[in-house]
């Protein structure tokens, strides 16, 4: 299988994972649309892996079922990895997944907010 379908088959599990949650919490697809503002049936093709679901959609269901897209993401990418099993990676690619990375501690709103010293000349001088 290639990347472009894996990426697909992994769209797919994203949208089934949407839709158990969102049965879990004994909503409707509809409803959950109305409440992102997003057609019914676009959602419905997303859930069901008819089209690729837009990852400013994941997010937004997710805000609204109340569940982390990560969570989301790590359940669909294991169901993959469980069908096709890990893909193969070159020797000289050094393979990370997220939770082999430890989160920035560092809050990136601050990050962007922080003032910089400097005024903006060429000189080098900070």
């Amino acid at each position: 299988m290639n990347t472009r379908e894996r990426g697909e088959l992994f769209s797919r599990y994203i949208g089934l994972e949407l839709k158990g949650a969102i049965v879990a919490r004994a909503l409707t697809a509809k409803a959950v649309a109305e409440q992102i503002g997003r057609a019914d049936a676009n959602l419905n093709r997303w859930l069901n892996g008819k089209t690729e679901i837009p990852i400013g959609v994941v997010c937004e269901v997710c805000e609204v079922l109340d569940l982390e897209p990560r969570t989301i993401v790590e359940h669909a990418y294991d169901r993959m990895i469980d069908e096709l099993g890990e893909r193969t990676i070159p020797e000289n690619v050094t393979p990370l997944r997220g939770r082999d990375v430890e989160p920035s501690r560092q809050d990136d709103r601050k990050v962007a907010k922080k003032k910089s010293r400097d005024r903006g000349g060429d000189d080098g001088q900070g």
